[in-house]
């Protein structure tokens, strides 16, 4: 269990740093997609929320679940914004009625795209740092991998958990 999360935190890291890089360089289609940082934002916000939860994979062991809940729980202070981002992006065609039901009645239909990017920070709904994202990520993975070589006595090679 052990193996397969770090395998989907490593994957889900790797995707964050190329929607970061992705943010910091002109692309093809921008030429064409001028809101091509819109969507990228909005794939980092999935890829952040993928590495969280295939870290959360890891909690299931019970002899980790608890540095894995506090490692966890850094990368979410790192990122409060993140779970409603991510939520009402997911959620969208509730948002787009202002359905009576929704997660967070205060966010109406209107509010779904406006936002804004300076270059570092995208604001929408609520506020993400890309580059404390990244960094966030990264540690998150650094720590898991930690949990999982002190199971396995500093080796990586094999997990059984």
């Amino acid at each position: 269990m052990l193996e397969r999360m770090l395998s989907l935190c490593n994957q889900a890291c790797f995707t964050v740093a190329l929607q970061h890089r992705r943010l910091r360089t002109n692309e093809p289609e921008d030429a064409v997609f001028v809101f091509r940082w819109w969507s990228d934002l909005q794939f980092l916000v999935v890829a952040l929320r993928r590495m969280r939860r295939a870290a959360a994979v890891g909690v299931r062991v019970p002899s980790v679940s608890e540095r894995i809940e506090r490692a966890i729980d850094s990368f979410d202070k790192q990122l409060p914004d993140l779970a409603k981002m991510r939520n009402i992006g997911e959620h969208v065609d509730e948002y787009a009625v202002d359905a009576p039901k929704r997660r967070y009645a205060d966010v109406e239909r209107q509010r779904l795209q406006v936002g804004t990017w300076d270059g570092k920070v995208y604001r929408w709904i609520g506020e993400l740092n890309v580059d404390v994202a990244k960094d966030a990520t990264e540690e998150l993975l650094y720590e898991l991998k930690e949990v999982v070589r002190g199971t396995m006595g500093g080796s990586l090679d094999r997990q059984s958990d």
